[in-house]
């Protein structure tokens, strides 16, 4: 596997109204790969101030988007579930932290996709949980790949399953050389067009990424695992569970708070909930 660094320009744009003002041909269509069961108590972090202290297991869906440009080509935001997961929920793996997961058949992103899956030309993820990744194992092995950088380092295949075996190239997004615009402190134009953004959001993990998709029908936000479900956003409460840095992960959260009371009507998608 070839890791090399993910190529961008600084943006033209000083804030996101401008960029807002300025929308590209771009959709999204999300897909639901499988389920997991996840705490509450866990969801939301039980130790905040503001925390709702809510008790109980509920059962997200695990999620796959994908981004049709249409002067661009098609891209992967998360590649979900693969098909393993139907017959097995730890699909195949037999590693000491293997996660259990739920999926209908046909339900994985290989399936959902079929053949369009050879026309994606990268696949850009949030971070490295299985639940994000395990997804690699159904689509061409040539198809970039593309994280922050320090999620490679961090990635332990040997405790949680190796979900890049056979990947050609891996591409890192160095947000140290990237644009600061209000009120995110790094933001990298993907598409060098002002219609995908991804926005370093550190804390579930390392080097952990959110999304903006700046498309005709208005803008939308992809939180990814910065916020699990919606009561993240309106308890003003992060996630604990799987968390690298809880505290970081916090204040990943209030920054996109902020951002989201800036600009109201903006749609907010977080990282286990179907649009």
């Amino acid at each position: 596997m070839k890791i090399k660094n993910y190529p961008f320009k600084t943006s033209a744009y000083g804030n996101w109204k401008t960029i807002f003002e300025h929308p590209a041909p771009i959709e999204i269509m999300s897909y639901q790969t499988g389920s997991v069961v996840i705490d509450l108590d866990g969801a939301l972090n039980p130790y905040h101030i503001k925390s709702p202290r809510i008790s109980g297991t509920v059962e997200v869906p695990i999620l796959a988007h994908c981004i049709s440009h249409k002067e661009l080509g098609h891209f992967l935001l998360d590649a979900g579930l693969d098909k393993s997961y139907y017959h097995d929920p730890y699909g195949g793996m037999d590693v000491p932290l293997k996660e259990e997961y739920i999926q209908d058949k046909n339900q994985n992103i290989g399936y959902q996709l079929g053949d369009d899956s050879s026309k994606l030309n990268a696949i850009f993820l949030s971070h490295m949980h299985p639940d994000h990744i395990a997804g690699l194992r159904d689509l061409p092995k040539d198809i970039p790949v593309v994280v922050c950088k320090g999620e490679i380092e961090d990635y332990e295949p040997d405790l949680y399953g190796d979900f890049l075996q056979d990947i050609e190239t891996v591409y890192e997004i160095d947000f140290s050389d990237s644009d600061a615009i209000a009120p995110f402190s790094h933001c990298v134009d993907l598409l060098g067009d002002g219609s995908l953004w991804a926005i370093s959001t550190p804390g579930h993990t390392r080097g952990h990424i959110s999304f903006i998709v700046n498309g005709l029908t208005g803008p939308k936000l992809l939180t990814m695992d910065v916020a699990f479900i919606p009561e993240n956003i309106s308890y003003g409460v992060a996630p604990s569970d799987y968390t690298w840095d809880v505290d970081k992960a916090q204040e990943s959260l209030e920054k996109l708070n902020e951002f989201i009371g800036l600009f109201r009507g903006i749609e907010v998608i977080t990282g286990h909930m179907l649009p």
